[in-house]
């Protein structure tokens, strides 16, 4: 709640600052962006919706830029190793292409504890594309910890859907 006092009031504070008048009608549209941009979840039914409209957008875009990893654990399964394999292959085809791998985490332990995991996680990648012919220059890493939940919910599923590597072009 209070972040979305806070986000609501920087952006009243920046409309403010703009030399032209603001209608009421821009306001109300600002204020429903706000409202779309920080969702609050009511229950165990809403969040099983947004994560069923997740997996259709997954659907959609057969991409292969995440791996999952096990709980605790920055190893990488045969499974990641394919799809790495599948990275290492495409960025060397184009050695202008510079990435980033994002570690994420489920949401149990502290959050200091699961940035040190997500970097773990990120590096991992990084070590693996590197060891395979990726110069290291190409690739950044970042870690989310548990900051970033691709999907909501306590149920061993989603906290295995939220133990992952993403890998974005930059």
């Amino acid at each position: 709640m209070l972040k979305k006092i806070l986000f609501l009031a920087t952006i009243f504070m920046l409309a403010s600052c703009q030399s032209k008048t603001v209608t009421s009608e821009e306001k109300l549209k600002v204020e429903d962006q706000a409202a779309e941009a920080y969702q609050t979840i009511e229950g165990e039914e809403e969040a099983a919706k947004m994560n069923q409209q997740q997996d259709v957008q997954v659907q959609e875009i057969e991409v292969q830029d995440r791996i999952f990893f096990s709980y605790d654990s920055s190893d990488l399964s045969d499974e990641a190793k394919k799809i790495l394999d599948t990275q290492v292959s495409w960025l060397k085809s184009d050695t202008a292409v510079r990435i980033t791998v994002e570690g994420h985490c489920d949401e149990r332990g502290t959050r200091e504890y699961n940035i040190a995991l997500g970097e773990k996680r990120a590096n991992t990648v990084k070590n693996y594309l590197v060891a395979n012919g990726i110069d290291v220059v190409r690739i950044k890493i970042v870690s989310y910890g548990k900051e970033r939940p691709a999907y909501f919910g306590a149920t061993d599923e989603i906290f295995s859907k939220n133990r992952r590597a993403v890998t974005l072009i930059n």
